[in-house]
């Protein structure tokens, strides 16, 4: 066991580990280091199509919702597109398919089974279609010309021959997995079903042990059957992937799907929390995976989801994240920003270098902020605020309506709002645009800002942001990037700039 000491020093050791990753990379082409995608993008699982690679993944409270992401590689992603405009609720689990070259999102909104398509991963796709059944978490397999959606809980239903529809209400087809007594978790709650067929078997992943919790809680558990609505049989190397420690850097790791590559080498994605930085969410993973001799597939020894794993794909090299810095010149929202709870296209304009936002509600609480979600241990995020005298606006790191930190210029000039809810007035009352610039250095925040034709201020106030997560406040979300406008009138954003690593402008 590490006594506070050792774990601070070892948590160091990651941070720089983590920060240095890129760039040590670069000299050895042919490995990759995990996340292979950064931020909180839970539940994503990807599939193949001839060379290509895409994954959708839990959208949330967010809208646009169902980013669709592309890969050549399996480990360097871009979003192409967003398959849900509009909040039809939260939006958990999705699972992206193909079948008989038309794909298929099956997801819940508001606790209700959807279903969207189109001729192509990167859409357009179509309206929802309400499937009329109370459940989370779908997964679409197809035997003999029928199809199936499964669900939370072991439950199946039969679909129609499009698949946009119920032939037969759900019926339970699979018990949970024992776990262990040994295993310290929330619950068994087999959720996540994932499905795949392979060498005469279908392979049946689900997850169990709880989403949060304890760093050991969740597993991917794994069953086969002859046929696709079963009977099942448990895998002898269940759980196929848990996380041992609590020490362990990746904690929590479950929701796996398999996917393979032209060349027919096995992987499987799951998401994860970060010890230390459960504030960026479920971040995605990657693994290898072997097929044994009897028909079953594990994580090969010393395949260690910290460790330097291959690259996938022979040629490819590992880059950078996706950069969401935008400097507004599309006519369209950048596929890197989604709203709270909302998408009012008549609430925004966009384009010629700049984004005019117009006020909503009196305050944070009430309106709808502008996200991004983002990842690293640490990182600066800018953008140029203007407002109408009415008008507040800023930016804000963002866990949730009621817990965020953030600076911002209204009526009463600029204020900073720390984690712990305290507001620290800054003075330069009458002023209607300043540059914000928030740093995030491992959690601990600075704030600063610059008038036009003024030299950069650091405000006094600092915040710390550690405890806004799941296991605290609930709701299974991120700390991100977001700017905001409320009271009346609107906001001019210009060059939003983010950068993967501390900036301090003074």
């Amino acid at each position: 066991m590490l006594n506070r000491r050792q774990f601070a020093l070892r948590a160091a050791a990651l941070c720089a580990l983590a920060q240095s990753t890129r760039s040590s990379l670069a000299s050895a082409p042919e490995f990759y280091r995990n996340p292979i995608l950064g931020g909180d993008h839970p539940d994503a699982s990807a599939i193949r199509v001839g060379d290509d690679f895409y994954l959708t993944h839990s959208s949330f409270d967010y809208a646009p919702g169902l980013q669709i992401w592309h890969s050549r590689d399996l480990v360097n992603w871009k979003p192409v597109a967003a398959g849900l405009y509009g909040f039809y609720g939260i939006v958990w689990a999705p699972y992206l398919c193909e079948y008989q070259g038309h794909f298929y999102i099956y997801f819940p909104a508001g606790g209700v089974l959807h279903v969207i398509h189109a001729e192509r991963p990167e859409g357009p796709l179509s309206d929802p279609i309400n499937l009329g059944i109370k459940a989370i978490d779908p997964a679409h397999i197809a035997e003999g010309g029928k199809r199936y959606l499964y669900m939370v809980g072991g439950q199946m239903a039969e679909l129609t021959p499009d698949g946009l529809g119920i032939a037969a209400p759900p019926r339970k087809v699979m018990e949970p997995w024992p776990m262990p007594a040994s295993i310290r978790m929330e619950c068994t709650c087999l959720e996540g079903p994932k499905l795949v067929e392979h060498n005469g078997y279908f392979y049946l992943n689900v997850a169990e042990g709880g989403t949060g919790g304890p760093g050991t809680s969740h597993a991917v558990v794994s069953a086969r059957s002859k046929h696709a609505t079963g009977p099942w049989e448990f895998s002898p190397y269940n759980p196929v992937v848990h996380t041992a420690s609590r020490e362990d850097r990746w904690l929590s790791m479950g929701h796996g799907r398999l996917v393979d590559t032209p060349d027919r080498r096995w992987y499987i994605t799951v998401h994860s929390y970060e010890n230390g930085y459960r504030t960026l969410g479920r971040q995605l993973l990657l693994l290898p995976v072997e097929w044994t001799a009897d028909g079953w597939w594990r994580i090969p020894k010393g395949a260690n989801a910290d460790g330097a794993l291959t690259m996938p794909v022979a040629g490819a090299r590992q880059e950078p994240f996706f950069d969401p810095s935008d400097d507004f010149t599309s006519p369209e929202l950048g596929l890197g920003w989604a709203f709270w709870r909302e998408y009012d296209r008549a609430r925004f304009t966009t384009g010629g270098g700049q984004l005019v936002l117009k006020a909503k509600g009196s305050s944070v609480a009430d309106t709808s902020a502008l996200t991004t979600p983002v990842g690293g241990h640490s990182y600066t995020v800018e953008v140029d605020v203007e407002v109408t005298p009415e008008c507040e606006a800023g930016l804000l790191l963002f866990y949730n309506p009621e817990h965020f930190t953030g600076i911002r210029v209204g009526p009463d000039g600029i204020l900073v709002k720390l984690a712990n809810g305290s507001n620290r007035p800054q003075g330069e009352k009458g002023s209607t645009r300043a540059t914000f610039r928030i740093v995030n250095d491992r959690q601990e925040v600075d704030f600063y800002y610059r008038l036009p034709g003024r030299e950069w201020k650091k405000t006094e106030a600092s915040a710390e942001i550690s405890g806004m997560h799941h296991n605290v406040l609930g709701g299974f979300l991120d700390v991100r990037p977001a700017v905001y406008a409320c009271g009346g009138g609107q906001a001019t954003l210009r060059s939003f700039r983010y950068w993967p690593e501390i900036k301090t402008p003074v």
